[in-house]
């Protein structure tokens, strides 16, 4: 992170508190993708990079989820991570990758995992089988698991993360 403001491909952690001070299911680490935008479950999307973690950025996620109606009061605690996730390389062969799909509730979905690139190029996924990813940018990769959720109407609001390190 530069001093003052959020960088692509950092990525911040997100801890999101209930009116009863409970740690809710949406709190997870979120990366600042390639369209500049943190993406958090059942929420509009937010517009991270060049904003400081706090207050400006804190503030509108505790915003989005009272007035997208999410809950009604909200705590939220951020922090970064030391590592980023790789928004330029493509995916090859041999590659391992975590697949992270939450659903909109939060919850990080049973079928995420991590994924090794067979020689192909592809990933075998539950519910989708071979998915051919090589020479996809991460964030490409993304895009299409989440179509193919979509096409085989297995999620309704998929939100999936491909990426070479775990995100909790």
């Amino acid at each position: 992170m530069s001093a003052t403001a959020l960088e692509l491909g950092e990525i911040v952690q997100v801890e999101v508190r209930d009116a009863a001070g409970a740690v809710t299911a949406f709190s997870h680490d979120y990366a600042v993708d390639a369209s500049r935008l943190l993406r958090i479950p059942s929420l509009n999307m937010i517009l991270a990079e060049g904003k400081p973690l706090t207050p400006d950025l804190r503030a509108e996620i505790e915003d989005r989820f009272i007035t997208d109606g999410i809950l009604t009061t909200v705590t939220v605690n951020l922090g970064m991570r030391g590592d980023r996730v790789d928004l330029e390389n493509t995916v090859q062969p041999g590659d391992r990758l975590f697949v992270r799909m939450l659903n909109p509730d939060g919850t990080i979905d049973a079928s995420s995992g991590s994924f090794p690139v067979d020689a192909s190029g592809s990933i075998n996924m539950p519910f989708l089988g071979g998915v051919l990813l090589r020479g996809n940018r991460f964030f490409e990769a993304e895009h299409q698991i989440e179509q193919g959720l979509l096409d085989a109407q297995i999620f309704t609001q998929p939100l999936v993360n491909v990426t070479r390190v775990e995100l909790f």
